[in-house]
């Protein structure tokens, strides 16, 4: 790496870092006075609404981090363009392919946290935050007119048990895996209802099993009440203290049910995909999203490229900040167009691929043409 690249590189990632934290501080603070209208409930105090803020920092920072990147590269390029920099620099053997290149370096930690913060950090600050709101008894993360529907294939269960699949209708889950208002229909393998079973309060939990060396996962119903049909001559209604069921939704397929999806990892995502593919449910707006935090962080990459053209203005041309207002305007743009599209996708069943492809590819196309037509004819070269 030249001493020029260092030196350009080093000043984009201030920039940016600068932009990023000044978004995340503004941000922060109007999320911060939003939640200060509820102090005036018993339930909720000053401090953990303090640390309600800390947790959801990351996933504003990974909200905001392609336009804080598109604005930091506009700032730093055209403040170079504007004291002639850029022109020392290509006097001096500098080229449009090092250019390039400080684009490449300089956008290479900022991908690196974009993928740290999806993957590792965000989930994490999620469920601490969800910890919090149990504190503040704000602890419903479901509660649907009509309940929450789970289905619950069975599969390698061994012969003795006569149940295929169960139905579950859930009120509410909370993010430490409560749930209430549980209505189980549980079907053999011809499709036939065996039980129906009603609880009001149960418990999604990990057990171990006898031998203390296999974990299942289970639903733990408290004072089921339970309707047995498997014999049409011989109904009966047995009342239990507990009952647990073993189930074969996984961890990360249950805490795809107690969080927002958006704030969910590519891998959890995933999971769940599979997880509503094997049920035969729709996944179509679930592999939209994973497709779409898989393409992320190659907006940032995108967004520098945007930013490039502000390299090469010509401040004799006057309009500096014309120019720059309208880089942001087509970040702002862009942006709105991705959410536009994926949620047109959905209404159309597009294929998510496409649809989580699509807006960056556009862009990084627009980034392209815009650079070579500021830079035609040392590209000649």
């Amino acid at each position: 790496m030249t001493l020029i690249t260092k030196y350009l590189v080093s000043d984009l990632l201030k920039k940016i870092t600068v932009i990023t934290f000044g978004f995340a501080i503004l941000f922060s603070f109007f999320s911060f006075m939003g939640e200060l209208e509820n102090l005036t409930r018993s339930d909720v105090n000053l401090k953990n609404i303090f640390y309600s803020q800390i947790f959801s920092a990351p996933s504003i920072i990974y909200d905001i981090l392609p336009l804080a990147t598109l604005i930091g590269g506009l700032w730093c390029f055209a403040t170079f363009a504007a004291n002639s920099e850029f022109v020392v620099f290509f006097g001096s053997g500098f080229s449009t392919r090092h250019f390039v290149k400080v684009i490449f370096v300089g956008g290479m930690p900022l991908v690196a946290l974009t993928i740290l913060l999806s993957e590792i950090v965000m989930p994490i600050a999620v469920n601490k935050g969800g910890e919090i709101k149990l504190d503040n008894k704000k602890n419903k993360t479901i509660e649907l007119r009509s309940g929450y529907w789970i289905r619950d294939v069975l599969v390698d269960k061994g012969s003795e048990s006569p149940v295929h699949e169960r139905i579950l209708n859930i009120g509410q889950i909370t993010f430490d895996g409560k749930l209430s208002s549980v209505l189980v229909y549980e079907f053999d393998n011809q499709n036939k209802l065996i039980r129906k079973i009603r609880a009001k309060d149960g418990l999604y939990q990990k057990n171990v099993d006898s031998m203390g060396d296999t974990f299942f996962f289970s639903w733990t119903l408290k004072n089921p009440l339970i309707l047995d049909v498997s014999n049409p001559r011989s109904i009966m209604e047995i009342r239990l203290e507990n009952l647990i069921l073993s189930t074969n939704i996984s961890e990360n397929t249950f805490y795809a049910l107690t969080i927002k999806p958006e704030k969910m990892s590519a891998k959890d995502l995933r999971s769940y995909v599979v997880y509503l593919t094997e049920s035969n449910q729709d996944a179509n707006s679930y592999s939209i999203l994973f497709w779409k935090k898989a393409v992320y962080p190659t907006l940032i990459w995108i967004m520098l490229l945007i930013a490039a053209p502000a390299a090469f203005i010509q401040t004799r041309g006057g309009n500096i900040g014309v120019k720059i207002f309208i880089g942001v305007l087509f970040g702002i743009f862009f942006h709105l167009l991705n959410g536009l599209v994926s949620h047109i996708g959905v209404l159309n069943t597009w294929t998510p691929f496409l649809i989580a492809f699509f807006p960056p590819f556009s862009a990084l196309a627009l980034g392209l043409l815009f650079l070579v037509q500021s830079q035609r004819f040392a590209l000649l070269k």
